[in-house]
């Protein structure tokens, strides 16, 4: 890795790791405390909400308590009996309806104790109907009839579709009116969702997705959802079913078992919220209370805190990263490239090695600019210096070669010198026996001048001779010519011979035949003409032999002719010869007339060359006393190139232990 990204790479996590980690745990704490935050102001919410919803209920009892005392005041003001309660209670319809409209009721019932509903305030269609064996005796009113009847105390019924009014759901109170241990009377009230909607749906501090309603254990609608009051109002989730109006989530059924509590869940609508749970404590009802919100909304603060902090650390590494950067510029601008390659090429250089290539595209500043020009200075020194030292040591061989070579054909030289002297010796010595030689080669020459006289006249007579012959050969030719024609003739002669013996046979072949017609008388003829072609068989086969012999003959005659006449081409070839070899011997004749006189030239010449050749052998021996002095000079040039080679290997060896590109 190179040094200017680890000084990146340390700078940046000195600064970043403790920025990352206090960003971190900054994020951490305040996303738990605005995390925490949220659920609580929940639950405060949640416990709120349930403290209202309790006190509501304690409120309907009070209430229904004190209307218990009127009633019964009401009727001990009368003399009760059970067939006038309808015209009291009538009587006091003012009062009833002030008292519901006041505490918010939806209607007030009075039923005596065989279920008959004998006062109404708002004379549904359950008034004046019996709760036991009238039409409505499942309802949730005629439920808490039977249940306040025989518990004698009060009672609370849960929300149920109530035919009586249009099937909505009504949750019903009840309490007894007792006099002298005998049931009077039953006064009921049925409960207005407009005020537990009232009290569910105030939000103060729930946002714009927060919402707190009731579920009960049937997992429907207590109260009307904020959120959804089409889909999941108390109406709709009676009238619909709990999958699409209901409620079943997690949060319902933790409450539902007893237990309370806060965690993000998925709502009936399917997003995630923060839930805070908790069963209501109402004798007779099976509540749960929940207290939501969107977790987008919930944690919408952690989110723009996780922003605000990521936008810090994003402005704060920008600015370390520059920071970073300009002071890795100032490390590594006066240094110029990495420590390591530096340290590499140092290495390389003081090694001899100067064949590093050097990166253009680097920063060609402080240290490493100033090494790239020495390494490039000194390539250059060293490259110059190997060739000048190659050139020098070629030439110091050569020098020396050229001196060992010179030192040895002057040494040739002497040897030559001392060589040519006593050949000149030798020559002085043996010009005179050529004088001497000459001498005698002169008048042996005149013995052969007459010894070729002699027989250039035996040569002539030989030419006669071979004249002579040479005509008898021309004869001979001529006869054996003769012979050949003569027997060319013979040929013809026994081809007509041949014919006649033909003929001869033919003419004895039709006698025969002849003679076998005539038979007996021709037998004498037969025989006869047998003979004749028997005998011109015979002369059929001699003539053939004869012709033969001819042929034979004529063969001899024709080699006779071509050897008589090869006889005649050399005959004549030896007279040409023999006339040439007399006028070679003529011309022989005159070359030694020519000689004779040359020797005698030759001999005087040779007197002269003598004494030239005493003076060529004083000439000889100044050169060789120049040659022993040359030798002693090229000795020593010798020596001084084997010193000057001796010197530029030691300093190529030097240069060689510098790389060069």
């Amino acid at each position: 890795m190179k040094l200017k990204h680890r000084i990146l790479i340390a700078l940046m996590a000195t600064s970043l790791i403790p920025l990352l980690f206090l960003g971190y745990t900054s994020l951490y704490t305040a996303s738990n405390s605005l995390e925490q935050a949220a659920y609580d102001r929940l639950s405060a919410v949640r416990e709120i909400k349930k403290t209202q919803i309790e006190q509501y209920f304690t409120a309907r009892r009070s209430e229904l308590e004190i209307l218990r005392l009127s009633v019964a005041k009401i009727y001990d003001d009368h003399d009760y009996q059970s067939s006038a309660s309808s015209t009291v209670a009538h009587a006091h319809d003012k009062y009833f309806k002030t008292f519901i409209q006041t505490f918010g009721y939806y209607d007030l019932f009075l039923i005596d104790p065989k279920g008959e509903v004998f006062y109404s305030v708002e004379k549904e269609s359950d008034y004046q109907s019996n709760l036991i064996t009238g039409a409505f005796n499942s309802s949730g009113l005629a439920k808490l009839f039977v249940k306040v009847k025989s518990s004698q105390a009060y009672q609370l019924q849960d929300f149920s579709p109530y035919e009586p009014s249009n099937d909505d759901p009504a949750a019903f109170i009840a309490i007894p009116v007792v006099k002298q241990g005998q049931l009077q009377m039953i006064v009921a009230l049925q409960l207005s969702l407009k005020t537990i909607n009232d009290l569910m749906m105030q939000r103060e501090g729930m946002g714009v997705t927060g919402e707190s309603y009731l579920v009960g254990a049937d997992l429907r609608m207590r109260s009307d959802s904020f959120l959804d009051p089409e889909g999941h109002s108390v109406s709709a989730s009676f009238a619909g079913n709990i999958a699409n109006n209901g409620v079943d989530t997690e949060a319902v059924n933790e409450a539902l078992q007893g237990l309370s509590g806060s965690k993000i869940i998925i709502d009936y609508n399917g997003n995630p919220v923060l839930s805070a749970f908790t069963p209501v404590d109402v004798k007779g009802l099976n509540w749960v209370l929940l207290a939501e919100i969107d977790e987008a909304e919930a944690m919408a603060p952690v989110q723009s805190l996780r922003n605000i902090i990521l936008l810090l650390l994003a402005i704060t590494l920008g600015i370390v990263t520059a920071v970073a950067f300009i002071v890795t510029r100032s490390i590594i601008k006066p240094i110029g490239g990495e420590p390591g390659i530096m340290a590499e090429l140092a290495h390389s250089i003081a090694d001899g090695n100067l064949t590093y290539s050097f990166n253009s595209r680097d920063s060609n500043t402080g240290v490493y600019a100033a090494m790239d020009k020495m390494s490039t200075n000194l390539n250059s020194i060293i490259s110059r210096i190997s060739g000048m030292t190659v050139e020098l040591a070629s030439t110091a061989s050569e020098s020396s070669k050229i001196a060992e070579q010179a030192n040895i054909n002057i040494s040739a030289q002497q040897d030559n010198i001392g060589s040519v002297a006593a050949a000149m010796q030798e020559m002085s010595a043996t010009i005179k026996d050529v004088s001497n030689n000459a001498q005698n080669v002169s008048d042996n020459t005149h013995n052969v001048q007459e010894t070729s006289s002699e027989a250039k006249q035996e040569v002539y007579k030989t030419i006669s001779t071979i004249n002579g012959l040479s005509k008898e050969i021309n004869n001979a030719t001529q006869a054996i010519h003769t012979v050949n024609t003569k027997s060319q003739e013979i040929g013809s002669i026994l081809e007509v011979i041949r014919g006649i013996a033909d003929q001869t046979n033919l003419l004895a072949l039709n006698a025969a035949i002849e003679a076998a017609r005539a038979g007996d008388q021709g037998r004498g003829f037969a025989v006869v003409a047998d003979e004749v072609r028997q005998l011109a068989h015979k002369t059929k086969q001699s003539t053939s032999n004869i012709e033969t012999m001819i042929c034979v003959l004529q063969e001899g005659v024709t080699n006779a002719v071509e050897v008589m006449n090869k006889s005649n081409q050399l005959a004549t070839e030896t007279v040409a010869s023999a006339e040439q070899a007399a006028a070679a011997i003529n011309k022989s004749h005159s070359e030694i007339d020519a000689i004779t006189a040359s020797i005698t030239q030759i001999a005087t010449a040779a007197g002269q060359q003598s004494m030239a050749s005493e003076e060529i052998n004083q000439a000889i021996e100044q050169i060789s006393n120049a040659a022993i002095q040359n030798a002693c000079g090229i000795t020593e040039l010798s020596s001084s190139s084997e010193h000057l080679n001796k010197l530029s290997c030691s300093l190529k060896g030097v240069t060689d232990k510098f790389i060069v590109a």
